[in-house]
């Protein structure tokens, strides 16, 4: 297995060049706030998270039904949020996550972000961030996810791969900012830059990529 390090060596090479990209997913969010903290318990440490998410999700999905369609004017996604959180242990990089999730739509701004809620749930799955956090790759899964729509005793199921940004520099991992290209790493191996459209005042995104069972 290639270190972290010899992993963005070779994305700051030729690969550059002819970025590969990510295949298509039925929903992408992205990652907007985290607030992080280091527990101790009987000698064990974790890493526990909160986070909001906002992205979107094909129509005919399940959080995404045609009968939204009339109220989206994209016509082909819809908007979702979500907050999530996650317990990890750090020796094993695993864990729990859960959290809520809604289909939104406009409301009363066709300017901003829509917000109003026309479909809303809870989800939950095990998280794995051990390649991220022991530096081997810039990556994370979640495996055993389901997911419920409220006001359904139906449960959906679904799998999910976090794409962590990083920057090249020198040919080794480099810190971000929001003047420096970051990338995410391809199931290929090679990087892909994130878009303006992924970063938020300036920083670049977690991505969560979705596909659903």
């Amino acid at each position: 297995m290639k270190s972290f390090r010899q992993v963005v060596m070779l994305v700051a090479c030729a690969w550059l060049l002819l970025p590969a990209r990510a295949a298509a997913q039925e929903a992408v969010l992205y990652e907007l706030t985290e607030n992080a903290k280091l527990t101790e318990n009987g000698g064990i440490y974790g890493r526990h998270a909160y986070a909001a998410l906002q992205g979107w999700a094909k129509v005919g999905t399940p959080i995404c039904p045609y009968e939204l369609m009339f109220k989206n004017p994209r016509k082909y996604r819809c908007t979702v949020t979500a907050v999530g959180y996650d317990e990890v242990s750090l020796v094993s990089g695993k864990g729990p996550i859960s959290g809520t999730w809604a289909t939104v739509v406009q409301f009363d701004n066709d300017v901003d972000g829509p917000e109003a809620t026309v479909l809303t749930g809870t989800f939950k799955g095990d998280i794995d961030l051990s390649l991220a956090l022991g530096k081997v790759a810039p990556l994370g899964y979640v495996t055993n996810g389901t997911f419920t729509i409220d006001g359904s005793n139906v449960e959906y199921r679904f799998t999910g791969k976090f794409r962590l940004p990083f920057a090249i520099e020198s040919g080794r991992r480099g810190r971000i900012n929001d003047e420096r290209d970051a990338y995410y790493l391809a199931d290929d191996g090679s990087p892909f830059r994130v878009k303006k459209n992924e970063r938020a005042l300036g920083w670049p995104l977690v991505r969560f990529e979705v596909d659903f069972q």
